[in-house]
């Protein structure tokens, strides 16, 4: 399998998109960004929509303290990005709102998020539909079983070649030992009632709240590659598994390459393909939190 594969890598300098500090803010904290994505409108420019915050202030907790969602607009992602109001704003409510993913659902003509909100006292997976980018309507409804709500988050969302939805999520199998961090799909036509989960890959590592994170799947002249964050090794580690078949990716044998990222986003716009990474949610270490990109490339063997 892995010798059938193309391997992806990072080409050139990877440069900072934007600063994570909007420049309306009046606090004097640094900012950061962590779990985001990226979508093209239907007149061509791309958008970013990501957690950004400032670090905590005295009495909160840092990973706890996640208060906005931010919004920026570009027409060249490595040159200019329009910073727009946040979409969600927490801050005097819950005080938490995680990673986002958005695409759109061609059934109701509607964009559709899937973000991590706080509902009930707990953090869980919520649904948010727009008719422009611009104006969310929340749902305040968890859409995730009881047995998944406590460690999932990080979604990612394709189309799958059977017409549904594919939710990705992290989440943890407590059941056995060691534990199993995994990647779940969760399958839905109308984001209203889902199937699953199922688990298309998982790692005995003990980790009870997930090494595993921001998962991203790419169908590839007939192969499946499948990137993800694996923090609880390093923060920046993004491995990429192969898969020639979509359900199910096996770490052990079928790891293909380890890039540097952090929640690694990939999109293509206007014929060029890019790698994104954030972060992070430390201010001891690298020289920015905001978000990294640089072209992405493919290595036949």
């Amino acid at each position: 399998m892995v010798e059938l594969a193309e391997i992806p890598y990072l080409k050139g300098e990877s440069i900072k998109a934007f600063d994570a500090k909007p420049s309306f803010a009046l606090d004097d904290n640094n900012w950061f960004t962590n779990d985001h994505c990226f979508i093209e409108d239907k007149d061509g420019a791309l958008h970013w929509f990501g957690i950004n915050n400032p670090y905590p202030p005295e009495g909160k907790s840092l990973y706890r303290y996640h208060p906005y969602l931010g919004h920026l607009k570009s027409t060249d992602p490595t040159k200019e990005w329009e910073r727009l109001p946040m979409v969600i704003d927490e801050a005097n409510g819950t005080e938490y709102v995680g990673a986002p993913y958005i695409v759109w659902h061609e059934e109701s003509e509607r964009w559709v998020m899937v973000l991590e909100t706080f509902l009930d006292g707990n953090r869980r997976m919520e649904v948010a539909w727009s008719d422009d980018l611009y104006n969310w309507e929340r749902t305040y409804k968890a859409i995730l079983p009881d047995m998944l709500w406590l460690t999932s988050r990080d979604p990612h969302i394709t189309k799958g070649k059977d017409g549904k939805y594919w939710i990705h999520l992290v989440s943890v199998d407590s059941s056995v030992t060691p534990s199993l961090s995994q990647v779940v799909r969760l399958k839905t036509r109308d984001f209203v009632t889902f199937e699953g989960p199922q688990p298309i890959m998982s790692i005995a590592d003990g980790v009870s709240w997930s090494g595993i994170e921001s998962p991203f799947l790419i169908e590839r002249n007939g192969l499946w590659y499948l990137f993800f964050t694996y923090a609880h090794r390093r923060y920046t580690e993004t491995i990429v598994v192969v898969s020639d078949d979509p359900e199910y990716f096996n770490y052990e044998s079928n790891t293909l390459t380890t890039l540097f990222g952090h929640a690694m986003e990939i999109f293509t716009y206007k014929g060029k393909t890019y790698a994104t990474s954030c972060g992070p949610e430390d201010q001891h270490y690298l020289n920015h939190q905001s978000i990294s990109i640089t072209e992405l490339g493919w290595l036949e063997q």
